[in-house]
């Protein structure tokens, strides 16, 4: 008719945490029931992230400050066109506006040069086109290249 179940519930008290045998039982069902691959990290695991991580922060220490003075320059052009003075400026004048601006914000590496002024419509507009190499490590540079156009 029915079925017939037998529950045994066993408890066993643990010895104290500081004595031997607990140490010694405990630690071994744990490393044996852990893969060996998730017993830790290796050392070149680790020489491995190191490397990783170092070269990640390179490469971001050298490439940031290029997109910084991008900005700069983009921001004085923008201030100068939206202020309504490049409309009665010529290109050399444009130019010695931005570079002041640069100078202010201590912007070094950048050729005047790639700015270039056009007048469409009696409207001007600033097109900035240039390109950055930097060295990265030995013999291998990053070439960043921009066009841009501020209407």
């Amino acid at each position: 008719m029915g079925a017939a179940y037998n529950v045994q519930l066993r408890i066993n008290e643990p010895q104290g945490v500081g004595s031997a045998p607990f140490q010694e039982s405990a630690m071994t069902s744990f490393h044996s029931s852990l893969p060996r691959s998730q017993l830790g990290f290796s050392k070149f695991g680790l020489l491995m992230l190191l490397v990783l991580l170092v070269s990640g922060l390179t490469f971001g220490l050298k490439i940031l400050p290029v997109y910084l003075d991008r900005n700069f320059v983009k921001g004085a052009a923008q201030e100068l066109l939206a202020s309504g003075r490049a409309a009665g400026l010529t290109q050399v004048e444009v130019r010695e506006e931005i570079a002041s601006a640069l100078r202010v914000n201590n912007v070094r590496d950048f050729n005047l040069n790639s700015i270039t002024l056009q007048r469409e419509n009696a409207s001007p507009a600033l097109v900035i086109d240039y390109e950055r190499r930097i060295p990265l490590v030995g013999n291998v540079d990053v070439i960043i290249s921009f066009d841009d156009r501020i209407d």
